[in-house]
């Protein structure tokens, strides 16, 4: 069985519709449309994509296509920074600012994209790791990927699938 199919059959209960890997020259881009992205600042501050950084680390990196009703894991996303203090998150219950750490936070507005699990690929791949890429990011992975705008997309990384009796 080929890898989009293991991930595919894996991931489709929770609105995962299409599964490709993804070639070195598209990651490439990708990381360049994340880099871009972060050098533009967004409405709550700079954005720094951990999820999409590390996902590129990995040794197998795919995009998925989702359906509009993908089941998210549990948050949180992202985190906002003000110089060094935490003053929010973003989690599966929306913007949560901490307004007792946001008196008196001087410095740069910083939004950091986490990485995330599901919990269905722990159990089939090494080093797993799924990012929420940027808008940019996204918009290319739609034309990859053949969706629309009611789509979402993702980036799975990992080091390697296993195999039976390998865990």
């Amino acid at each position: 069985m080929k890898l989009e199919e293991i991930l595919l059959n894996a991931l489709s209960l929770r609105g995962v519709l299409k599964v490709r890997e993804l070639s070195c020259e598209e990651r490439s881009r990708v990381r360049e449309l994340e880099a871009n992205y972060s050098r533009c600042g967004g409405p709550f501050g700079k954005p720094v994509n951990i999820g999409v950084e590390e996902c590129l680390k990995r040794g197998n990196v795919f995009a998925a296509l989702t359906s509009p009703d993908f089941k998210w894991p549990p948050g949180p996303y992202a985190v906002l920074k003000v110089g060094e203090r935490e003053i929010g998150f973003i989690t599966e219950r929306g913007l949560e600012v901490r307004r007792d750490a946001l008196r008196g936070s001087r410095g740069e507005h910083v939004v950091t994209v986490l990485p995330l699990r599901l919990p269905e690929l722990d159990s089939i791949a090494d080093n797993c790791v799924v990012a929420s890429p940027s808008p940019p990011v996204h918009s290319y992975l739609l034309r990859l990927l053949g969706g629309t705008g009611l789509n979402g997309t993702l980036l799975i990384g990992f080091d390697r699938l296993r195999t039976r009796g390998s865990e």
